[in-house]
């Protein structure tokens, strides 16, 4: 496991809370290995051929788009990455992987003074202003048709400053970033909000997946990512209302 990934903030990463789990056998940190993965990832960019062709020869098995379930080779591979938002592998151990997550959010605090019902919208930013043309932007138009006015609204959002005409129009009681909260609380009020707008993001996907099994309602954009219309029924989790995307 690595956190060269992460944003840097210290007990933000999966790390930090792994060990508690009980279906985990051990945990290692190695930061040097997510720093290589980033290496290939832009290495993929220059050539396709050679980055498989190393990949093989170390007995890396990674997944290059979210909805790709890998075949096992018959030698063990030495590392396995990928996106977790597939909602077929995660639906085949949801009876396991729910129960562990209700527990550790219930571990996480949240931060203070957060009314007892909310509406919580996400909006993903950050390198997504700078890859709109493949995972997409949503905008203020998709967010404003789910404002349910009874409800307190929060945002959560990864970047402020790129958000700011949303938060501008939208009005909301409470705005959290990684300035004044983190990743793990960030999941923990998508999971206990009343009403959750997604974004096209994991950590979104992963807030909805715990907030639905409340029996909350979660909406889900639909196509979850812009131009990748092949992914999004692997996208969409069994208890998610899709609406129309909106992208910008």
């Amino acid at each position: 496991m690595d956190s060269s990934h992460a944003n840097g903030f210290t007990g933000d990463d999966l790390f930090s809370h792994v060990p508690t789990c009980e279906h985990i056998h051990s945990v290692t940190r190695k930061d040097i290995v997510g720093f290589g993965i980033k290496g290939l990832d832009k290495a993929l960019t220059l050539s396709s051929t050679l980055t498989t062709q190393f990949e093989t020869k170390f007995g890396l098995l990674r997944t290059k788009n979210s909805y790709m379930i890998p075949e096992l080779p018959n030698d063990k591979p030495n590392l396995i990455t990928g996106f977790y938002i597939n909602s077929r592998s995660v639906e085949f151990v949801e009876d396991i992987i729910l129960p562990e997550l209700e527990n550790l959010i219930k571990s996480i605090n949240a931060p203070e003074n957060l009314p007892q019902r909310y509406q919580y919208i996400h909006i993903r930013r950050g390198d997504y202003v700078t890859s709109a043309t493949s995972h997409g932007l949503i905008g203020a138009a998709h967010y404003r048709k789910f404002i349910q006015k009874a409800l307190p609204l929060i945002i959560g959002t990864d970047d402020v400053k790129s958000s700011e005409s949303i938060i501008e129009e939208l009005r909301p009681a409470f705005v959290f970033s990684p300035g004044n909260s983190n990743a793990w609380q960030a999941l923990k009020m998508m999971a206990m909000s009343d009403s959750l707008v997604l974004a096209n993001s994991t950590l979104s996907w992963w807030g909805g997946f715990l907030a639905s099994n409340r029996g909350k309602m979660v909406l889900s954009p639909s196509p979850f990512y812009k131009n990748d219309l092949e992914s999004d029924e692997r996208m969409q989790y069994k208890k998610f209302t899709k609406v129309t995307s909106e992208f910008l």
